[in-house]
């Protein structure tokens, strides 16, 4: 690693600083107080700096991302700057996306990330990169498919997966019937391996069609032993493919880069280790269910590699371990790595019947793990480690300055509910209240027709057809000879999403009434008042720690009634930390897009603008929590904010939209505003 050019500011004269605009003495605040290295280092390349940008606003963007990397790794900082003065001229958002693309690829490797931002080639992000990975595949298309035919499979088709929902596992490389789908995107990969991970894809996949039997029963197999016995595949077709094609060994092993550090102790973290075990004769790793599996492998391979019921015995074997360790396995969220392998859909057929029941197998060949008591002498010695159980989902990030959706940069910290959501339907829902909204009951819908009436908004031409004839042939005609539309209550699901950032500890304007105690009248009359046999509604709260810590509070769930459990639920929740907003209303979107019903509402009560504490630059989370509010219409949810910020007027219409958002001056008047908003969102 090479070392960082650091100036000697005793012996160098500070030269004049340029005039400086309000915002641009602000973020030079910010900087001076987060690092004031980085800050004392700028100092001596600001003047230069202001003469290469035509435009104040450029030099205004480039401090904002110092600011940003100074939060998120202040090593880097100083290396950025170190740079500046040697780079050419880019424009703030290419430097921008650079920064931010190493910072997203090494977040868990500080040494490989400071490399990034000391050797990194911002140019790679230029011109060339409005080039996405998509275009950039779809263009060396041909040139893919010849490699594939050298391989001896010719007439194959190379198409793009359609783009992911929010929320979902990464895509894999899909190997079908003729066609290979690669995913549009490759988070993890660095633009200048691109190439050769679509040249490994392809061998890889030439290497399951050569040597895997392909779409096996699947039966019942648990999805854990199903992911485990793909990855030994993987594993045996690459060693056999690596015979004939000793070069694959080098490409493949470009990929592998899965340590203890780097992968964790996870399922998908100890897959990822085994993986690189079995792949690269010089790693060593210290966890004994990784080593286990190198020695299995090792002796099955030097006995047959085309024993395929040997390398099942074994994976099986370690499917029974990690059920040992009682790793979570979430298969939907499950991504195979390295980025060059498949979702291994080629190896089975889940729709066939099986031979045998290979779970009945595993609970067979399984032992239990027998309670063993702990000397007390040794018990002062042991350790007690606290095991985090707030489930974590990752959501993109919509970075206005570079105009890109950053992947999986947000990360929500669910908090599980109480042990009563296990409870939760032998409980009898809460008496409803007296309160209800006015305008709920009966809804206009043109699909039902009320005939033949002596009133109505409209003719009904069969009535009056029938009428006339009956004139015509001298018989009284009938008079109803009208009809109307009918009314009923459409289904909704609601998720009522509160601010439960610090600023919501503040008295509201004229009061002695915090913003929190209010926002939790207004939740309690709302779970209150519904209708529960139309209506799903879910109380949730949010406040945020930096992106990598948005907590989200589950305070009532779509299926639990709003019984005692859940009433003390909202009533300990305290204001803290800051407010994250676009996060939390993905998260939200998320729940509701799982729901069915003919109304989808997100109604958000908060007091002020999304702020956080990593983000110092202007309207970043704004316009991030706007392209939240927009994705989350593309899905059919409505979303209102009901907030008690009396200057919210500037921001607050451009997230949610000119009719999408009220204001509301006195905390007395907040819970009656709230059950407007609702009526509004749910009759229209």
């Amino acid at each position: 690693m090479s070392m960082l050019r650091r100036p000697n500011f005793a012996h160098v004269p500070r030269p004049a600083a340029p005039s400086t605009s309000p915002q641009l003495q602000q973020r030079l605040q910010i900087l001076k107080d987060n690092d004031r290295a980085a800050y004392d280092a700028l100092q001596l390349t600001l003047p230069e700096l202001s003469g290469r940008f035509e435009e104040e606003r450029d030099l205004v963007e480039l401090l904002g991302l110092l600011c940003q990397t100074s939060a998120e790794a202040p090593d880097c900082t100083l290396a950025l700057i170190d740079r500046l003065a040697t780079l050419p001229p880019l424009k703030a958002a290419t430097l921008r996306k650079w920064a931010f693309d190493g910072l997203q690829r090494f977040r868990n490797e500080p040494i490989k990330r400071l490399r990034h931002f000391e050797l990194g080639d911002p140019l790679a992000f230029g011109a060339g990169d409005e080039v996405t990975d998509a275009e950039h595949l779809l263009g060396k298309r041909d040139e893919l498919l010849h490699y594939l035919a050298g391989f001896g499979f010719p007439g194959q088709r190379l198409e793009l997966h359609e783009p992911r929902t929010v929320g979902s596992a990464p895509q894999c490389l899909t190997i079908g019937n003729e066609l290979l789908l690669f995913p549009r995107s490759f988070v993890s990969v660095h633009t200048d391996l691109r190439e050769h991970l679509y040249r490994a894809a392809m061998a890889h996949a030439a290497a399951h069609m050569r040597f895997s039997v392909q779409s096996r029963p699947a039966g019942n197999r648990p999805p854990m032993l199903v992911a485990m016995m793909s990855l030994v595949e993987d594993a045996r077709v690459e060693r056999l493919m690596a015979q004939q094609y000793p070069g694959l060994g080098t490409l493949w092993g470009m990929f592998h880069v899965a340590t203890r550090a780097r992968a964790g102790f996870d399922f998908a973290g100890l897959a990822a280790r085994l993986a690189r075990t079995l792949h690269d004769p010089r790693y060593t790793d210290s966890n004994a269910w990784v080593t286990k599996g190198r020695r299995l492998f090792e002796a099955a391979a030097a006995r047959d590699l085309h024993d395929i019921l040997a390398f099942d015995k074994l994976a099986r074997l370690l499917a029974i371990d990690m059920e040992k360790m009682r790793l979570a396995f979430k298969p939907n969220m499950y991504r195979v790595e390295p980025a060059y392998r498949d979702d291994n859909t080629v190896l089975w057929n889940f729709s066939a019947p099986s031979t045998s029941d290979e779970r009945e197998t595993v609970v067979r060949e399984k032992f239990e793990l027998k309670d063993r008591e702990i000397d007390p002498a040794q018990a002062e010695h042991t350790r007690r480690v606290e095991v985090d159980l707030r489930r974590r989902t990752h959501y993109p990030e919509w970075d206005c300055k570079a105009a890109a959706l950053r992947e999986d940069w947000a990360t929500i910290l669910e908090t599980p509910p109480g042990k009563d959501a296990t409870k939760r339907s032998m409980q009898r829902p809460a008496a409803r209240g007296g309160l209800r909204f006015r305008g709920l009951e009966r809804i206009p819908d043109r699909s039902i027709r009320i005939n033949r009436l002596e009133e109505g908004d409209e003719l009904d031409l069969n009535a009056v057809v029938d009428s006339m004839v009956r004139r015509r042939s001298r018989e009284v005609p009938d008079p109803r000879v009208f009809r109307r539309h009918g009314r009923r209550r459409r289904s909704t699901a609601i998720v009522l999403l509160m601010d439960l950032s610090e600023s919501t500890k503040r008295f509201v304007p004229g009061s002695f009434t915090s913003v929190l105690e209010v926002e939790k009248r207004a939740a309690t009359m709302v779970a209150e008042s519904l209708d529960t046999s139309r209506d799903r509604i879910a109380v949730h709260g949010f406040s945020s720690n930096g992106r990598q810590e948005v907590n989200y509070i589950c305070i009532k769930d779509f299926d639990e009634p709003f019984g005692l459990d859940q009433r003390n639920r909202l009533r300990a929740q305290e204001g803290r930390l800051s407010t994250r907003m676009g996060a939390a209303l993905r998260h939200a979107s998320s729940a509701l897009a799982r729901e069915e019903a003919d109304n989808k509402v997100i109604l958000l009560l908060t007091d002020g603008e999304p702020s956080d504490v990593d983000v110092f630059e202007d309207e970043y989370l704004v316009e991030d929590t706007r392209h939240a509010v927009t994705m989350a219409t593309g899905q059919g949810i409505k979303t209102f904010c009901l907030t008690l910020d009396r200057q919210a007027d500037a921001y607050v219409r451009r997230i949610f939209g000119a009719r999408n958002y009220l204001i509301a001056d006195r905390a007395d008047a907040f819970a009656g505003h709230t059950g407007q908003a609702l009526v509004k969102l749910i009759a229209h």
